[in-house]
């Protein structure tokens, strides 16, 4: 399957559960693989046809910028369901977020999801 790859996008945000952690902005650090198909664009060597890296970048930062999540589980979760309905091409999405230095024995700790285009179910009138 053919894939985009963005790693180390760095995203500065309020993000944790704790009093303190909501109080300061946060580095996390997000590796995403974008199951697509790049046939077209491998022929045509054209921007249209294909997703716009910086666009995907864009929106997962602003995603998670905007919510101040309180877990990297529903960051995650929030960039996929974003980048499934703004991309009608993505087929699967593996998405790590890491915290840096958030734990002193650790360099980082972190999730990682993978959701496929059928996992997501549109929200309906919330």
């Amino acid at each position: 399957m053919d894939a985009i790859i963005i790693e180390g996008l760095k995203v500065d945000t309020v993000i944790g559960c704790f009093v303190w952690e909501r109080q300061i902005v946060q580095p996390l650090m997000l590796d995403m693989t974008i199951n697509t198909c790049l046939n077209k664009v491998a022929r045509s060597d054209a921007l249209v046809d294909t997703l716009n890296y910086a666009q995907i970048c864009e929106i997962a930062a602003q995603t998670i910028q905007q919510s101040q999540p309180k877990m990297l589980e529903h960051a995650a979760h929030l960039v996929i369901e974003q980048l499934f309905v703004t991309f009608e091409a993505i087929e699967s999405i593996v998405i790590t977020i890491r915290k840096p230095a958030i734990i002193a024995q650790a360099q980082a700790v972190g999730i990682r999801l993978e959701r496929y285009r059928h996992d997501i179910r549109p929200r309906t009138g919330e």
